[in-house]
């Protein structure tokens, strides 16, 4: 296997606001990708299981064979933009943003998502081919560092510097990230292939309620001709989006040159948003198209004191 790789970037420096953006056009194209499906699937019909296995005539008792090839291909499209503000006044952030696109016809080596069978037909690979299991359109993250500038005038009014000392030298840091979500396949509750499992056949543009009890219209499916395989395509429908903000609080109190207390809160997920997990997506299942699962934690709170000498 190989990678072709190639961008073209532009930057510009906008000195007075210490602000650097960034537009990027990014390509990448995996060759000769790794891929393994069973030489000896039967082929769809009424009859019995093991005398419609292709390797049947060479030996009866032979069932699953895996065959090992390097044939797959993927591409990976992207626009990128990062907007790097460099530390001033007390404040520094990076604002990033990719719309992308990624499209292969094999799995990804170590698994994930819900891509049904794959390949449904391994006569027919090249019906594989669509939207990768990470293809993730739109990313968002914003990570900042903000310096409170509390404290600092008000400290000249107290002889000791108390006010400066309680006040003054907070942060507060976070990073932010919004994304839409990922691909996964339709496929029968009960396949029509009489030994494999198999996808449904596409009849109509897919609509998404986006509600947990429907997140998409199983209008849009049909149950193929008994002993056929379904036309619909490899991760045509997509999961719900995840959006998550983590920040923390600190500040350094120092004692002496080298002695000093770090108080810090930090908050994960600190709005508790909900993160959704992949509806269910057997046509023909009771639940199809609900959403019964979350993923990610909840809301999560800690606070830490530690003594530096």
């Amino acid at each position: 296997s190989y990678a072709e790789q190639f961008n073209f970037t532009v930057e510009h420096e906008i000195a007075p606001w210490a602000l650097v953006i960034k537009t990027a056009a990014i390509g990448n194209l995996g060759r000769h990708l790794y891929n393994t499906y069973d030489a000896n699937q039967p082929i769809p019909g009424p009859t019995a299981v093991d005398p419609r296995r292709p390797l049947y005539s060479i030996d009866p008792l032979l069932s699953t064979t895996s065959y090992f090839t390097t044939d797959g291909l993927s591409e990976y499209y992207a626009f990128q933009l990062t907007a790097d503000k460099r530390f001033s006044h007390g404040l520094s952030a990076i604002l990033g943003y990719a719309w992308s696109h990624a499209i292969d016809d094999v799995p990804l080596e170590f698994g994930g998502g819900a891509t049904g069978p794959q390949p449904q037909d391994p006569r027919n690979i090249a019906a594989e081919r669509g939207n990768s299991i990470i293809d993730m359109r739109h990313r968002l993250t914003l990570s900042y560092t903000w310096e409170f500038p509390f404290g600092k005038g008000k400290a000249m009014l107290n002889r000791g510097g108390i006010v400066d000392w309680v006040l003054g030298g907070w942060q507060t840091n976070g990073i932010l990230t919004a994304q839409t979500g990922l691909p996964f396949s339709a496929v029968l509750q009960t396949s029509t292939t009489n030994g494999t499992g198999s996808r449904p056949n596409g009849v109509g543009p897919v609509t998404y309620p986006h509600t947990l009890q429907q997140w998409f219209s199983p209008s849009a499916f049909s149950t193929p001709a008994p002993y056929t395989y379904g036309n619909l395509g490899r991760n045509t429908l997509f999961g719900p989006g995840r959006i998550n903000w983590d920040m923390s609080l600190f500040k350094n109190f120092v004692i002496r040159e080298q002695t000093r207390f770090e108080f810090r809160a930090e908050a994960f997920n600190v709005f508790n948003h909900p993160q959704f997990g992949l509806p269910n997506q057997n046509i023909g299942n009771a639940q199809v198209g609900q959403i019964t699962s979350t993923v990610g934690k909840p809301r999560q709170l800690q606070m830490g004191l530690r003594f530096q000498f």
